[in-house]
């Protein structure tokens, strides 16, 4: 900067300006009061194609004289009035491009630098602007100029049906004016009996994105009847419909003229020119001797000229070799011709990316010229170029998150996939390569355990699942993980991609498992102190009679039926703790609830009293279920009891049926449901209600709100685990002061009810056969042996299953039945019998056991064939089921 010219200023000043004018993005110079540069950044001395030291010091007339006279009296009216003067067009010629003209956009702003006036001048450079501007009014007045030249009728109407065009010649086949031509009601004019057949096919061509071409009749206001050839095509954009367009011939003298020739010409003339193709026809030697006008647009010429005498003549420089290479390939191998894409560059410098598919043509053997058919395809490369863009932000997104992301798509043999993020390392210890290369490896790491599981909710829906699941990692280690896919359809509705994303939920996995934990302990907890207490008092009314009836002789019957009573009390408590856990064994069969509820209704009665009122609802037609009948009635009585006791002073105990279907709605707001058909059993009552803390609480065992000595806590908690068994779902309803409804859902099941077993009185004869009794206790062997070896069975006995084995051995006769416990130390009961009979086919095996879970029985339920005996038993029930067992 020439601090003598604009004023003393500072170094730091001069820095500054200096940092300013550089670090502008458009073109920036500074002249001081004599129109002399001060300073111009890169960016202008580029525009002028001077070097920036050589405008310094310098005025415009010495650097840009073509533009001196312009820009010196704009500079001039700026120092001296000191207002700006923005957005200047200029036009003139510099260095850079000499003698064409150019086009720039300039702002002249005032500046004070150390307190002289100078004039910072700001340029665009709107050349190119300008030439799209008048190319693109070139192209309007080009299509303008086109339409109304074409001898055919041209009508473009909008994507909801409005014309937005029509030419002379429309107007003149349809006999109308222009006006009335772009009117939609020109539809109209069309032959009653020909509209249908023109109306369906253009809404099929839109439907199928296809060209519709009819020839038709046309009724005239005068009465004249007119032969129309039509070819209607849509223009798509992002898939949808932008504009349609309507070629329209009159062909009635064709239709009149036996000229076959000229028709057949006219035919594949309009056939081109309205073709959005570009068609091009060169003879052998490479003249060009026919381009439709969808040609000329693509190569930029307007339709009065002519194109070069090679479509070659207009390709980029650098595709140029590539073209020519294919050319002279296709005429030396006489091959039927060749596919290239290649750029063009148009007259006004604009270009276009085009795909061509040339065709060889021969005479014969000799070849007579080529046709090629071009598509601009710029929109489409620029499409790609977006959608590369777009998946590169995909990829930096998924690349950079804690979830693995995954794109598969549908195979004969599976999937493929076609991309794993690198979180699939992080969570599945595996690199991402290893699954594209592997896909069946994602099952594969699935744990055993949830396999099956997983298999089957996948296929219920292939392509949008979610699941969780346990995977194993190379290192042995387990994680959860949740898994969510989603199907990516065409516009057809056919799948053609599958995204997903798994989500790493060992932590919360855990957290929830350490939350569970921690309620069963206290569950656990309660139902120990209730069990102790029970037990407590069932023991010392046993232990307590035992004593009495050792000191007085006189009164020992009298104990024995107070030891029994505690006993039966006892079995009944316990029976209620395997209901509630669900270990109780079953025999469930197809039940009709109403019939059911029907059989129970004196029963009930008696139970509620006379100042309770029991209604029943009872749905006809009502859905079979699959319950163990007793445990049914057992959940009846015990809601029916609950309800009684809630009403002290009388009430209505209601109890209903219905077939339900629980939607995804229900099943969203009630945890451990399954959508589907279900049958409703609903007990309310007209009672005292359940206060809203306590509902949570309610099928807990042990947990009541009666006084104490009033119940155990039991009823509601059998109640679950005896519905829980059958696959049902129970939920309580209540508001205090109005009463409670405790609904009931069993999974409705195809078949017919089977007939309820009448019971019949047992009668007990005397035995012949041989037993061997396996038990381990003592105390239970004894029993069991005294009871048998009673009603006159021969009883062999051992303390477990390997002495069984020997005992078994040793005897000579025959063994008919061998009674056994399930669990027992060394050989269980289980095994015993397998080896037993296969030494001894005829042998009939019953067996015995308090606790549920084991062997032979699965998920509470008895495996078919298998003959089991509870515990505790009293002899009476040992020696009846021996019976049975031997006489099934």
């Amino acid at each position: 900067m020439d601090s003598g010219t604009i004023g003393t200023s500072t170094a730091a000043d001069a820095a500054l300006l200096t940092a300013l004018v550089e670090a502008s993005p458009v073109g920036m110079a500074v002249f001081d009061a004599s129109l002399r540069f001060v300073h111009i950044n890169a960016v202008l001395a580029d525009f002028n194609g001077v070097p920036a030291e050589a405008h310094l010091g310098r005025t415009m007339a010495e650097v840009l004289p073509d533009l001196a006279a312009v820009v010196d009296a704009i500079l001039r009216g700026v120092l001296a009035s000191g207002i700006a003067a923005r957005d200047i067009p200029i036009v003139g010629s510099v260095p850079r491009w000499p003698g064409e003209l150019r086009h720039w956009l300039a702002s002249y702003v005032p500046i004070d630098v150390a307190g002289t006036r100078a004039v910072a001048v700001y340029v665009e450079d709107r050349t190119e602007q300008r030439a799209a501007q008048l190319a693109l009014k070139a192209s309007e007045d080009q299509f303008r100029t086109i339409a109304e030249a074409l001898p055919l009728g041209l009508i473009m109407t909008d994507a909801a049906g409005r014309v937005v065009y029509g030419n002379q010649a429309a107007a003149a086949i349809l006999g109308m004016t222009v006006d009335a031509a772009t009117d939609p009601g020109w539809q109209l004019v069309i032959h009653p009996e020909d509209l249908p057949r023109v109306v369906d096919g253009v809404q099929r061509a839109i439907a199928h994105r296809t060209t519709f071409e009819s020839e038709h009749r046309h009724v005239l206001d005068d009465g004249r009847l007119v032969w129309v050839r039509t070819r209607s095509f849509g223009a798509y954009v992002d898939g949808e419909l932008r504009s349609f367009t309507t070629v329209l011939e009159d062909i009635t003298g064709q239709r009149i003229s036996a000229d076959a020739l000229r028709a057949s010409e006219l035919r594949f003339r309009t056939i081109c020119e309205a073709a959005p193709l570009g068609i091009f026809l060169n003879d052998a030697e490479g003249l060009l001797l026919y381009a439709n006008p969808a040609a000329r647009t693509i190569a930029g010429f307007p339709p009065s000229e002519l194109l070069p005498a090679s479509w070659g003549l207009s390709v980029h420089a650098d595709d140029v070799a590539g073209l020519m290479t294919v050319s002279e390939r296709s005429i030396r191998e006489r091959s039927d011709g060749f596919e290239v894409e290649a750029r063009v560059v148009r007259p006004d410098g604009s270009i276009a990316w085009t795909e061509t598919r040339a065709r060889e043509l021969y005479d014969g053997d000799v070849r007579i010229g080529r046709v090629s058919l071009t598509t601009d395809v710029s929109e489409r490369r620029e499409m790609l170029a977006a959608l590369h863009e777009s998946e590169t932000l995909f990829r930096e997104l998924s690349e950079n998150v804690d979830a693995v992301f995954y794109l598969a798509r549908p195979h004969r043999d599976g999937v493929v996939v076609d991309y794993v993020s690198s979180g699939f390392e992080r969570v599945w210890g595996r690199p991402p390569d290893e699954l594209r290369q592997l896909p069946e490896l994602w099952s594969a790491t699935i744990h055993p355990d949830d396999r099956d599981r997983v298999r089957e909710e996948v296929q219920a829906d292939p392509y949008g699942a979610r699941v969780e699941y346990r995977i194993v990692r190379p290192d042995g280690g387990i994680r959860w993980v949740s898994e969510r896919r989603f199907p990516v359809r065409d516009p057809n509705g056919k799948i053609v991609r599958i995204a997903g994303v798994a989500t790493d939920e060992t932590e919360r996995r855990t957290l929830e498992a350490q939350l569970l934990q921690a309620q069963r302990l206290e569950s656990i907890g309660r139902l120990a102190g209730g069990v102790a207490h029970d037990f407590n008092n069932l023991l010392t009314v046993i232990l307590s009679h035992a004593a009495l009836a050792r000191l007085e002789d006189t009164v020992v019957d009298g104990d024995l039926v107070a030891i029994e009573e505690a006993g039966r009390r006892a079995t009944a408590l316990t029976g209620q703790l395997l209901a509630f856990a669900r270990r109780q064994v079953i025999e469930p069969r197809v039940v009709d609830l109403n019939q059911l509820t029907s059989q129970i209704d004196r029963m009930l009665r008696r139970l509620i009293g006379e100042q309770v009122v029991l209604a029943t609802v009872l749905q006809p037609g009502l859905w079979p279920v699959r319950v163990d009948p007793a445990q049914m009635e057992q959940v009846l009585v015990n809601l029916a009891v609950n309800a009684r006791d809630a009403m002290p002073r009388g009430g209505t105990l209601t109890i209903e049926t219905a077939n339900v279907v629980l939607d995804a709605g229900y099943v969203a707001e009630h945890a451990d449901v399954t959508a589907g058909e279900y049958v409703l059993v609903a007990v309310s009552d007209t009672g005292t209600g359940i206060e809203a803390d306590a509902l949570p609480v309610i099928f807990e065992p042990f947990f009541t709100t009666k006084p104490s000595g009033a119940g155990t806590g039991l009823g509601l908690a059998t109640c679950y685990g005896l519905v829980k068994q059958a696959g049902g779902h129970i939920w309580a309803y209540s508001e205090p002061g109005h009463g409670a409804t405790f609904k009931v859902y069993l999974p409705r099941v195809h078949g017919r009810p089977s007939e309820p077993e009448r019971p019949q009185t047992p009668v007990i004869g005397r035995g012949t056969e041989t037993i061997l009794v396996v038990e381990d206790d003592v105390a239970v062997r004894a029993v069991a042996v005294r009871a048998l070896a009673s009603h006159g069975f021969t009883v062999l006995e051992a303390v477990d299953g390997l002495h069984a084995l020997e005992v078994a051995r040793a005897h000579r006769g025959p063994i008919h039945l061998l009674l056994t416990d399930v669990v027992m130390p060394r050989m269980g009961g289980k095994v015993l019998a397998e080896q037993l009979q296969r030494e001894r086919p005829a042998m009939r095996v019953l067996f015995a056991s308090g606790y549920t879970r084991n062997a032979i029985v699965h998920q509470g339920v008895l495996e078919e064939g298998t003959q089991f005996l509870p515990k505790p038993y009293v002899p009476a029930s040992l020696v009846k089921r021996v019976r049975e067992a031997l006489d099934a």
